[in-house]
């Protein structure tokens, strides 16, 4: 009897481990499709990776709206961003019976002629049916009162950094 809690014990460690690794390749891959996406202005792919809730808050069409209307702000003020780079994973957790992250990144921008390095992180939440990573600035989830609205009572045991501005480049 001993022996088949070990084994079964031993079994699911492994199988635990084998899905974080799963879980961290896919949202390593799903950070860099919507840290391209904002690099390329590509409203149809950050759409697709837009938390649920934030949709469900704020509307589809009324979203894309915002985020088109983001872009062309951003383009009259001569605000560009450079590349937007995918660093690490930090962090996988289950937590509230969902899987989610800490995704860090570092953006360049171009501020109308003065470039700037931003250290920035995500914070995914996993869609197990569809296999994907929805993501949200983890600083808003803290800081920003429309983004609090929508995650109510939001809390996490993986530690949020704040945005940093590194330097002028």
């Amino acid at each position: 009897m001993k022996n088949y809690l070990l084994i079964f014990l031993l079994i699911s460690g492994s199988v635990f481990s084998q899905n974080i690794s799963k879980l961290k390749k896919q949202a390593l891959r799903d950070a860099k499709i919507v840290s391209e996406a904002s690099v390329q202005k590509d409203v149809n792919t950050l759409l697709e990776h837009t938390h649920p809730k934030i949709s469900k808050k704020v509307g589809d069409d009324q979203l894309r709206k915002e985020l088109e209307d983001t872009f062309r702000t951003m383009s009259a003020q001569k605000i560009k961003i450079i590349s937007s780079e995918v660093d690490e994973v930090v962090d996988i957790r289950k937590e509230k019976k969902e899987y989610r992250c800490l995704v860090k990144n570092t953006i360049l921008m171009d501020y109308n002629g003065r470039n700037v390095k931003f250290k920035s992180s995500l914070f995914g939440f996993y869609n197990k049916k569809k296999e994907k990573w929805y993501f949200v600035d983890a600083n808003k989830l803290l800081d920003d009162e429309d983004t609090k609205k929508v995650f109510r009572n939001f809390n996490t045991d993986i530690e949020i950094p704040q945005d940093e501005q590194i330097a002028d480049f």
